[in-house]
C-alpha cells in the first residue's frame, strides 16, 4: 500500500482514497474498487460523480485516487466492516474538532482574525497591482522593441543583401537599389568628394584608395572604327557598398527598400 500523511481537513473538507486506506488499514486498491463499485448508485441519487485526482507513487509516477467529501466517505464506509467504519467516523470527528478549535471563540479573536484577513487581502491586492504594472511595463517595452525591429528590418535586409554578395558590383547595380541612374549616383559621389573621373574611369580620392572599397576590372570592347580595345571599370566590393550605404544614409539618401 502507498503511504501518505494522515488525513487533515482541507478548506473544502475532503479526504483522499489514499488517506481512507491508511486510516482503515485497507489496501488502496481495495478502497478504489469499493468506490468504483458504489459510484453508480451515488450518481443516480446525487447526479454527480466522485472527484478523481492523481498522486505520485514511490517511483514518482502518477496514479489515480479519489478525493471525497465527508458525506461521500461515510457512504463508502458502509461497505467496510464495523471496525474500519468506526475508525473512519472517529477520524472525521477528530478533524472537525480540530477545525472548530482553530476558529475564533471570542468577539476579540474574531475581530483580530477579520483584520488579519483584510490585511492579507490588501497585501495581495498591492502585490497584484505591482505585478500588473510590471506586466504593463514589460508589454510597453516589448511593443517598443517590436517597433524598433520593424523599423530596422529594411536596414537589416539591405545589409543582408550586401553581405550575402561575394562579388563586386557595378555602379549601375548599386544605383538601381536607390532608384536612380549610375550617372546620377556617380555625380552625387563626385560632389561628396568620394570619387573623380579620370578619362573614362571613376577613381576614388586619395583618402579612400587604400580602404579596399573598389576594384578595377578590365573589359574588352570594340571601338566604332572596328579596333579592339581594353577599358577599366570601377566595381564596388562588399566593404565599399557598406561604406556607401552609411555615407548616403547620413546625407538622407536611402535605398528603395528602406523607404
Amino acid at each position: 500500500m502507498e503511504t501518505t500523511q494522515l488525513a487533515t481537513m482541507d478548506a473544502d473538507e475532503r479526504m483522499t482514497s489514499l488517506q481512507i486506506a491508511e486510516i482503515t488499514g485497507k489496501p488502496h486498491a481495495d478502497v478504489m474498487k469499493a468506490i468504483r463499485k458504489m459510484e453508480p448508485a451515488w450518481v443516480k441519487v446525487n447526479e454527480g460523480k466522485f472527484s478523481l485526482v492523481e498522486y505520485k507513487d514511490k517511483k514518482g509516477e502518477s496514479r489515480p485516487c479519489y478525493s471525497l467529501t465527508k458525506e461521500e466517505c461515510l457512504y463508502i464506509a458502509t461497505k467496510f466492516n464495523d471496525e474500519a467504519r468506526a475508525k473512519l467516523v472517529k477520524r472525521w470527528q477528530e478533524l472537525e474538532m480540530k477545525h472548530r478549535a482553530s476558529l475564533p471563540t471570542t468577539y476579540l479573536e474574531a475581530l483580530k482574525s477579520l483584520v488579519a484577513s483584510e490585511e492579507q487581502k490588501e497585501r495581495l491586492a498591492i502585490e497584484n497591482k505591482k505585478q500588473q504594472e510590471q506586466i504593463a511595463t514589460i508589454s510597453s517595452v516589448n511593443a517598443e522593441l517590436g517597433n524598433r525591429i520593424t523599423e530596422m528590418l529594411p536596414k537589416v535586409n539591405y545589409y543582408d543583401r550586401i553581405l550575402q554578395s561575394r562579388e563586386t558590383v557595378t555602379m549601375t547595380q548599386i544605383a538601381q537599389d536607390y532608384g536612380m541612374s549610375a550617372k546620377k549616383m556617380n555625380a552625387i559621389l563626385r560632389d561628396m568628394k568620394v570619387q573623380r573621373k579620370v578619362g573614362d574611369q571613376w577613381i576614388l580620392y586619395a583618402p579612400y584608395q587604400p580602404c579596399g572599397y573598389v576594384q578595377s576590372k578590365s573589359v574588352q570592347i570594340t571601338r566604332s572604327d572596328g579596333r579592339e580595345d581594353t577599358i577599366f571599370n570601377t566595381e564596388w566590393t562588399t566593404k565599399g557598398r557598406i561604406f556607401l550605404y552609411a555615407l548616403l544614409k547620413k546625407n538622407g539618401i536611402v535605398p528603395l527598400i528602406e523607404k
